[in-house]
Formats: C-alpha cells, structure tokens, sequence
C-alpha cells in the first residue's frame, strides 16, 4: 500500500486576472504544486478530482460550471485549498494518487449579519489505496483555518469563524453522517436550518503571529 507525500497550499483567487496563486504555510510541503494556476487548469484539476468523490461524469460541464464559480463576484470564491498526495520522486502536479479539496466563499448564507468564510465542494479524490497518518481532507482543513485566522481576519474584521453548510436530500451520501463528520472538525449546528440546508460553524480567533513561508 502507497504511503504518499503530501504537497498542500492555499490559491488565492484572483477573479480580474482569472489566475489563482499559492500561499503555502510552515510545515506543509507545497513545492510540487504550481506557484500559479490560471482558471482553465484549477477548474480541470477540481473537476477531475470532483468526477472521483462526486461521482461527476460530466467533466467539461463541470469544468465550465467551476470557472463561473472561480470568476463570480456574487458570494465571491477567495481561496481553494488543495493537498495532493504522490508517489515517490514525482515531478508532475497532476499526477497525483489521492487529494484533497474545497472552495471557500465569502456570503451571508441569507441570514448572517455579515458576509462570513463558507466551504464549499469539500472532496477527497483517492485513486489508489494508501496508507496515511492524516488525510487530505484534514489538512485542507487545517489550511482554511490557519487562511482564516493568518490573513482573512486581519482584513475583515467582522469575520468570526468558518460556517459551512448540509444538503437535507442529498444526491449521494447521508446529511446524518456529514454533520457527525464536520463535527470532528470542530464544527457545530446551529440553530437555523431551512427546507434545503442544515449550517454549521466553526468559531475561531484571529492568529497574531503569521506562520507561513
């Protein structure tokens, strides 16, 4: 069974100049992963990472969809966290054995007083087995919160945690288990749900000392 190694890195979403550019952060090795992607090939990574854990046939539908999202500026997408795994002495970004990654939105959700960092598209794309202390999905979550705390909240001060959202009648999946799952994050339910969503939010605090490189 593989053990691969993990690059992971924050993009920054430019949706003018339509290029995304990594931040990486102190312990996370990120040199693999492109110092900046233009929106055509973040999209055809996302898309084809969104085909394994989404079970997305529709590649180029898909693919058109995330560029639209990358570029609104309605409930605007600020960063993509991604962590990909490798095999040994790879050289290649999109060869990749198992990966991690979201979309984080700035919106009010329909009933936050201000507009707040929202995950989105949360996916695990795994094409072989591996065997991993922690997963992608756990790192990416670990970068959006150092983001949030590091950078976003030095800038948005009315910023007072992460929130995210469960679809009641999904497609694939069980909400019960996704809301268990966010938990472990650190994430709770409030109170306020509507007919489609369940919401929940992670609280947390702005960091004083910025640890990335």
């Amino acid at each position: 069974m593989n053990s691969p190694e993990y690059h992971s890195a924050v993009y920054k979403i430019n949706s003018n100049k339509q290029i995304a550019t990594r931040i990486c952060f102190r312990d996370y090795k990120c040199e693999l992963l492109p110092k900046e992607l233009d929106f055509v090939n973040l999209a055809k990574l996302l898309s084809n990472m969104q085909k394994i854990c989404f079970y997305d046939d529709n590649k180029k539908n898909n693919q058109d969809r995330i560029i639209d999202l990358l570029s609104s500026n309605n409930e605007k997408t600020f960063i993509v966290p991604i962590s990909l795994g490798y095999n040994k002495n790879e050289t290649n970004y999109k060869n990749f054995i198992d990966g991690g990654a979201a979309t984080v939105q700035k919106t009010n959700l329909g009933f936050l007083t201000y507009q707040q960092p929202t995950i989105n598209e949360v996916c695990r794309a795994k094409y072989k087995e591996v065997k991993t202390l922690k997963s992608p999905v756990s790192i990416i979550m670990e970068l959006i919160e150092k983001y949030t705390s590091q950078y976003l909240m030095r800038s948005s001060k009315k910023t007072d945690g992460l929130y995210l959202y469960v679809e009641k009648n999904p497609d694939h999946g069980s909400p019960g288990f996704l809301l268990n799952y966010y938990k472990r994050y650190g994430f709770i339910e409030l109170e306020h749900n509507d007919h489609e969503y369940f919401y929940m939010k992670k609280p947390i605090q702005s960091s004083i000392t910025n640890k990335s490189k």
